[in-house]
């Protein structure tokens, strides 16, 4: 009987053993927690005003400045483009409500005609853009106007 016993408790003792071992039947796998959501912004992170640099494919730019108290613009036309480019205007402008610009033809058979014309808004997060296809060969001026609190803006066509 004594023999039987020591039997008894071996196996219960090799059954406990398998269990902690993992040797039990198939669980369900467990799902760790899901982690919790960081935040995430509902609007863009602003980006600090910044004149860009210009670029190799840039065909005309304005920047206007509050300069000691008086507004400065300075306009410049840089290349020529295609009659098959598309052209992109870019923008930013701080303080006021908005800022307009014009892409006027500076061929001189042109006569300085508008061939389109936007509006950005001011204290906007990020530079803001319109692309066009204004149909024809030539250089173009780009003419900035500001609201009177504006501080400084600037546009930049590219093709």
């Amino acid at each position: 009987m004594a023999v039987r016993g020591k039997t008894l408790v071996v196996t219960v003792l090799a059954l406990v053993a398998m269990g902690a071992a993992g040797c039990a039947p198939e669980a369900e796998p467990t799902t760790p927690p899901s982690a919790v959501p960081s935040p995430t912004a509902d609007r863009p992170t602003p980006l600090a005003y910044a004149v860009p640099s210009p670029g190799p494919s840039e065909v005309a730019r304005a920047v206007y400045e509050l300069v000691e108290g008086v507004n400065t613009t300075d306009t410049v036309v840089s290349d020529a483009f295609e009659a098959g480019d598309a052209l992109t205007v870019e923008g930013q402008c701080e303080g006021g409500q908005a800022m307009t610009y014009a892409l006027r033809d500076s061929t001189p058979e042109g006569e300085g005609a508008v061939l389109t014309s936007g509006t950005f808004a001011c204290d906007s997060p990020a530079p803001q853009g319109n692309t066009y296809a204004v149909g024809l060969s030539g250089t173009v001026q780009v003419v900035l106007t500001v609201d009177s609190d504006t501080e400084r803006a600037w546009v930049t066509v590219t093709k």
